[in-house]
C-alpha cells in the first residue's frame, strides 16, 4: 500500500555543502527513516549539495521520496536577517551557477575578515592549516565554520557560545559591505532559473507589522511568490498570522524545519522542528510545483 499521502513534508533543510552536518545522501536517508515523503534541500547560497543527488539511486526510488531542488539565498537587510528560498530551480542554469561561484568566493573573503576581527578583539589566532582547509573546502563558508574552530581549540564549549562570545560582534563589525545580495536580485535569480521564490522565516526580519507589510508588498511586485508559514521558530500565533497574510496576498504557503544537524541547531529535528512543533502534510507550494510537471 502506498502511504505517501500520510508522510510528512520538509521543505527547508541544509547539508554539509552549507552549514549542515549531513551529506545530501545522509540527509535523504534520514528523511526516509523519519517518514518524510517530500524533501527540499535548501543550502545557503549554493546548489552544490542538491547537485550531488541522483534520484535514480535505488534507495530513493524504492522509498518513493520526492526530492525538490532548492536554495536559500542571503539577502541584504536593514535589520534582522532576510533569507529567500527558491524551489524547483533549474540546476543547470548558467547565470545561477556563475552567481553561486561568486558567492563562494565572497564567503571565503567574509570569513577571513571575521577571523581578522576576532584576532584584533580577542587575540585568537587560527592555525594556518585550519585556514587552508577552510579556503579549500567544497562548501560555502560561514560563521559556523569559525564557531567549530573556537570549540575545537577550547575558546568555547558549544557553537552557540562561540557565536555569543565572539562571532556576532565580529560579524557586525565587518558587515559594512552587507551580507548577501539585494532581495530584488535574489528574486530575479530564482525566477530566471525557473524557480519559485519564497520568503523564509519572516520572523527573522525583526520588523513591526507595518514595516513587514510594506516590505512584503514591495517584494511581491518584484516577483515573490510565497511565504514560509511553518518554521521551527514560529509560534502558533505567528503561524496563524503568516497564514492569514499568505491568503490575503495570494501567496503560496511553504514550510520546513530548517534542519542543520546536531552542531548548528541541535534542538531542531528533521521533519518535526523544535519540540515537535511542526508536522506538515500539505502545502499549496507543492501543489504549484506538481502542476508545473503536468
Amino acid at each position: 500500500m502506498d502511504d505517501r499521502n500520510e508522510r510528512f513534508i520538509d521543505l527547508h533543510t541544509h547539508t554539509n555543502y552549507s552549514d549542515g552536518d549531513l551529506s545530501p545522501q545522509e540527509l535523504i536517508r534520514l528523511a526516509i527513516n523519519k517518514n518524510i515523503g517530500t524533501l527540499a534541500i535548501t543550502d545557503h547560497d549554493t546548489i552544490r549539495g542538491i547537485q550531488q543527488v541522483d534520484r535514480n539511486e535505488s534507495y530513493i526510488v524504492e522509498s518513493g521520496i520526492q526530492i525538490i531542488n532548492g536554495i536559500e539565498l542571503s539577502a541584504k537587510a536593514a535589520k534582522g536577517r532576510m533569507h529567500i528560498l527558491g524551489y524547483d530551480i533549474d540546476l543547470t542554469n548558467e547565470t545561477l551557477n556563475k552567481k553561486m561561484d561568486q558567492l563562494k568566493d565572497n564567503s571565503i573573503n567574509s570569513v577571513l575578515s571575521i577571523m581578522e576581527q576576532i584576532k584584533r578583539d580577542y587575540g585568537i589566532i587560527f592555525h594556518y592549516e585550519d585556514i587552508k582547509n577552510l579556503v579549500n573546502a567544497n562548501h560555502n563558508l560561514g560563521r559556523p565554520d569559525l564557531a567549530k574552530l573556537c570549540v575545537k581549540y577550547g575558546h568555547a564549549t558549544t557553537v552557540q557560545e562561540a557565536f555569543d562570545k565572539y562571532l556576532i560582534d565580529a560579524y557586525n563589525k565587518t558587515r559594512q559591505t552587507g551580507k548577501g545580495l539585494a532581495y530584488q536580485e535574489c528574486l530575479e535569480l530564482i525566477s530566471n532559473s525557473g524557480g519559485i521564490p519564497v520568503l523564509a522565516h519572516p520572523k527573522s526580519l525583526e520588523l513591526d507589522e507595518k514595516e513587514f507589510l510594506t516590505l512584503l508588498k514591495e517584494m511581491i511586485s518584484y516577483g515573490l511568490r510565497g511565504i514560509e508559514v511553518y518554521h521551527s521558530t514560529h509560534t502558533k500565533e505567528e503561524r496563524e498570522y503568516y497564514l492569514e497574510i499568505a491568503n490575503k496576498y495570494n501567496l503560496l504557503i511553504s514550510g520546513g524545519s530548517d534542519y542543520h544537524g546536531k552542531t548548528v541547531k541541535p534542538d531542531i529535528e528533521l521533519g518535526s522542528g523544535k519540540n515537535h512543533n511542526i508536522k506538515i502534510k500539505q502545502l499549496s507550494l507543492l501543489g504549484e510545483i506538481k502542476s508545473r510537471k503536468l
